[in-house]
């Protein structure tokens, strides 16, 4: 991939995470001063779960996500190695990609619907700490900080009810450097519980025929989150 490509999708990635200002290092105190919560401490000591060809589990975070029989496009799903990814440092929990997608991991299943030339691209379950409302009234500061960013904003909402989730959705639309259309487009799902976030994303070239939207779908469904116990 030529280095411009790089250094665009580097600034896309942090113009969509800076409006957080979520890391995984924080003080010793919880959210807004609270005890740390399991799922907080958690990400300071991050543990592997198990895997099979249903489900990946990771219990000491109460993770639970059943594999969808149906993928026309993430069909590798796996467990990635719990380190904070840049730029923004959050910790990626369930990872599911095309064929040819790297970053790191390894052990892709072989196959895929794509033809050969598309671009590998993957949706991701991270966790970071919480570190401001993710609530109705958020909506507005996001809406600002993203548009600020240079983003276009073409859906941005909080739900009640999203697959399962109560959190703020986001369609968004990242700039090209040579052309008048878009070069990324942007989906992500933001959810706390406590004093962390769990968030969903996903980008793809613009324009991109593939049925990402159906596995968007799916996936969210069938990912699952409850505290664990103290």
């Amino acid at each position: 991939m030529p280095q411009t490509a790089v250094a665009l999708r580097t600034l896309i990635a942090a113009a969509v995470a800076l409006p957080l200002s979520l890391s995984a290092c924080g003080d010793k105190d919880g959210y807004k001063g609270k005890p740390k919560s399991p799922a907080r401490k958690w990400i300071d000591s991050p543990q592997s779960g198990s895997a099979d060809d249903k489900f990946i589990k990771i219990p000491s975070l109460g993770v639970t996500f059943e594999i969808p029989d149906t993928r026309y496009v993430f069909k590798n799903c796996h467990e990635p190695a719990h380190n904070p990814e840049p730029p923004n440092d959050w910790i990626p929990l369930v990872r599911c990609a095309s064929e040819g997608f790297g970053g790191g991991d390894s052990d892709w299943e072989e196959g895929g619907s794509e033809g050969s030339e598309a671009e590998a691209i993957a949706m991701t379950f991270y966790i970071t700490p919480k570190e401001r409302p993710i609530d109705e009234r958020a909506v507005a500061y996001f809406r600002t900080q993203y548009q600020s960013a240079g983003l276009t904003v073409n859906e941005l909402s909080y739900n009640d009810d999203y697959h399962n989730k109560r959190g703020i959705y986001a369609e968004l639309q990242a700039p090209s450097e040579d052309s008048a259309n878009p070069a990324t487009e942007i989906v992500q799902f933001m959810f706390p519980y406590k004093d962390v976030v769990l968030i969903a994303r996903m980008e793809y070239p613009f324009g991109d025929t593939r049925s990402v939207s159906t596995d968007w779908s799916a996936i969210m469904w069938y990912f699952n989150f409850e505290m664990p116990a103290g």
